[in-house]
């Protein structure tokens, strides 16, 4: 697996102080101070085994010291190794000096456990005792976004970030909580701001990359600088998936998509055991169209490391594409029962049941449960009157769909406005509204005019399913156009393809709306 971490120092200087640590030690193999700064510089430097060793030296030596079975226990949880990070932890709670430590200490066994609820109670607690301590809030922003709970996640960061508005760590986490509710706009003042403090950073980095691959900024002079920065990160961390599927997307983008589905088959080839790599490259096979190797890959991934759960949802979305859905039923229900705090699952196992399986009541059963576990969250809402749209219960689906609308803290600034908007007009047509149907095709549009920016080819896909459902053929065919241009992944692609005969078929013959 590949993990991030913000490092103080670039690796360079890394290696140079391992040499010097290692020498000291060597010569003063009693030393713990020196021993814990060689525990936490192999931490960094991702030999996390190494750093066990150290760390556990260290707490031979010291016993007393919190702080090395602190991050002892981190690097366990980190590593998967649950049982053996609850024991440190929990032998750590003697040692807190106060009840606010001891609070936080027991979130994170509880993390460890996998009782998010009483961890965030624990979590809560401590930073209720010190509120003015940003670990604190930290900690709990990262329990809610471990459950999708981005609303409560972005209050804790920004608790975080007015206590220091340079945090780092607050900064980064933000602006995914951000991204993750379609906020691009204020996502991007975040990064903006992140990068001024960080410019180096890996995480920093992939995140400017996934943010300019987004906006398409792959040609010209601003494609320049996308590729020198993909050529940065990858000489900094040459065997990281991330940073290869950014290399991928970029050549995509860039409409040699050949290319860049082999940027993807060459890291799995060197690196056969990362579960990330056959991840994106199974994305990337169905993003360009390839379905039975996607189906391949993406099958690939979740035998490596069955512990993801947007490695289940790949799978709902590429095994029925590939034509395997009898392989897909028994994954939907595991997936269910690993991840039961995570609505997108349900959200994703509700459509599958509904569209794939054709299971209605029990899918709308199931897709009902996004709105119980995350009632604010406009994406949820939206998610499940698109599954009642699809089981054909459109009255339901009108109530969801504007539920989630009016949940927008900011209308339009979302992505998740536009399919939300054209969803809703869809529903109220088939119910016989028509004028309702135009007010929000008409909003749908408007929406899509302010997100170009952001997402171009998301927003010309869902501004031209607006103007095709208006009757604007014309609108809609110049629409589609554009989504092809800046490269419209699939399924929408194959979508679009078919739309614009159709429309252009309409024309030919003399048909308009």
């Amino acid at each position: 697996m590949n993990a991030y971490l913000l490092l103080d120092e670039k690796p360079i200087r890394q290696d140079q102080k391992l040499k010097t640590l290692s020498k000291y030690m060597q010569q003063y193999p009693q030393g713990w101070k020196k021993r814990l700064e060689l525990a936490k510089l192999f931490y960094e430097m991702g030999r996390w085994e190494q750093a066990i060793e150290e760390y556990r030296q260290v707490i031979e030596r010291q016993p007393q010291l919190l702080e090395a079975r602190l991050q002892l226990a981190k690097i366990l949880h980190l590593m998967g190794q649950q049982t053996e990070a609850i024991e440190v932890y929990e032998n750590a709670l003697p040692l807190s000096r106060n009840e606010a430590s001891r609070q936080h200490i027991r979130g994170l066994i509880e993390a460890c456990k996998g009782d998010n609820q009483q961890a965030i109670k624990a979590l809560e607690s401590a930073a209720s005792l010190e509120p003015d301590k940003v670990v604190h809030w930290l900690a709990l922003g990262q329990v809610y976004m471990g459950i999708e709970n981005t609303v409560a996640a972005l209050q804790a960061f920004d608790t975080v970030l007015s206590l220091n508005p340079d945090d780092i760590v607050a900064l980064i986490l933000s602006y995914d909580a951000l991204i993750a509710m379609g906020n691009f706009q204020a996502a991007g003042q975040k990064l903006s701001r992140v990068t001024e403090l960080a410019p180096d950073d890996l995480q920093v980095l992939q995140r400017q990359l996934d943010e300019r691959c987004r906006m398409r900024l792959v040609l010209g002079e601003q494609g320049k600088q996308t590729k020198k920065a993909i050529g940065s990160a990858l000489q900094q961390a040459p065997n990281t998936a991330e940073f290869h599927k950014s290399l991928a997307y970029y050549h995509i983008f860039r409409g040699d998509w050949a290319q860049g589905v082999a940027v993807l088959a060459q890291f799995t080839e060197k690196h056969p055991n990362n579960p990330s790599g056959w991840y994106y490259y199974g994305r990337c096979l169905s993003d360009t169209g390839e379905n039975k190797r996607a189906a391949e890959a993406i099958l690939k991934a979740y035998h490596l490391y069955p512990n993801d759960c947007e490695i289940y949802q790949a799978l709902c979305d590429i095994l029925p594409a590939a034509g395997r859905l009898d392989e897909l039923y028994p994954l939907a229900e595991e997936m269910l029962r690993r991840f039961p705090e995570r609505w997108s699952a349900w959200a994703t196992a509700g459509r599958t049941l509904v569209q794939s399986f054709k299971e209605i009541e029990w899918g709308c059963s199931v897709s009902a449960r996004v709105t119980q576990l995350q009632p604010q969250l406009a994406d949820a809402w939206f998610c499940h009157g698109r599954v009642l749209a699809l089981a054909g219960k459109h009255r339901e689906a009108v109530e969801a769909l504007v539920q989630g609308w009016q949940f927008l803290p900011e209308k339009g600034s979302y992505l998740q406005s536009l399919p939300g908007l054209v969803w809703l007009g869809e529903s109220y047509r088939v119910q016989g509204n028509n004028a309702a149907s135009r007010r929000y095709w008409q909003e749908a549009c408007l929406q899509a005019k302010k997100l170009m920016e952001f997402d171009p080819a998301t927003a010309h896909y869902w501004q031209g399913r607006a103007l095709e459902d208006l009757g604007d053929e014309l609108g809609a065919i110049e629409a589609y156009r554009n989504a092809l241009s800046q490269q419209l992944l699939y399924p929408a692609h194959g979508d679009v393809k078919e739309a614009l005969k159709y429309l252009q078929g309409m024309l030919r013959n003399g048909f308009r709306a």
